[in-house]
């Protein structure tokens, strides 16, 4: 079904698919993966090719360290060159350890993050805990299944899991897509209707029609 990569390999995902799924700008992804004079943030090929899982999850942890920390680019790219090229992991800021990991690289690339949001570090390693709380792991330290913010709520209402629904976010603990909830409420259903229907919590149908909104 993968043509033989694991589901969080495949190549699912447009740059409009990421950037419509994290709700931000495209410009602002394809800046990040296609850098004109400095090195991609995000580990890409030399093609315009779909993106994947991992990929994804990579720009979902940039998004939040710049809007919600107040990282700089030029310090996220600088933490994910060096923790990369010494520990040659192509994913190093969806790694768990980024939070936490007393590897001494790890804290290295922390000291780097941590110091460039101008805050306490106790703090920082908290901060930076949020965002990989919204992430599940495998047991290779990946993530396989990433649960995007609902204007800024903590609840798990949406799913992005690659062995679901190709990927799309869908509500969670359902095979029901965001996409089919908008459809049928653009056509005049109500969401007490579509949540009956799919006998699903109206919190969570209303939680997908606010993330479709964001």
């Amino acid at each position: 079904m993968y043509g033989g990569v694991s589901p969080q390999e495949c190549p699912l995902y447009s740059y409009q698919d990421v950037s419509m799924a994290l709700r931000m700008p495209y410009s602002t992804l394809y800046s990040w993966l296609r850098g004109s004079r400095t090195k991609p943030v995000i580990a890409v090929s030399t093609s315009k090719e779909p993106l994947n899982f991992l990929q994804l999850s990579e720009a979902f942890a940039i998004n939040y360290m710049r809007k919600n920390l107040g990282i700089s680019l030029p310090r996220i790219r600088e933490a994910s060159l060096y923790l990369r090229s010494e520990l040659d992991i192509a994913y190093p800021l969806i790694n768990p350890q980024i939070r936490v990991g007393g590897d001494v690289y790890f804290k290295y690339a922390r000291k780097i993050l941590l110091n460039a949001t101008r805050r306490g570090q106790i703090e920082s390693v908290d901060l930076i805990g949020k965002y990989i709380n919204r992430l599940e792991f495998n047991n290779e330290d990946l993530p396989d299944v990433l649960y995007p913010w609902v204007s800024g709520k903590e609840s798990k209402s949406i799913r992005i899991d690659p062995k679901i629904r190709f990927g799309q976010p869908t509500i969670a603990g359902t095979g029901v897509t965001v996409e089919t909830v908008i459809d049928l409420f653009q056509a005049g259903e109500s969401l007490e209707n579509i949540a009956t229907g799919y006998q699903i919590e109206l919190t969570k149908v209303k939680d997908a029609v606010a993330y479709a909104s964001s």
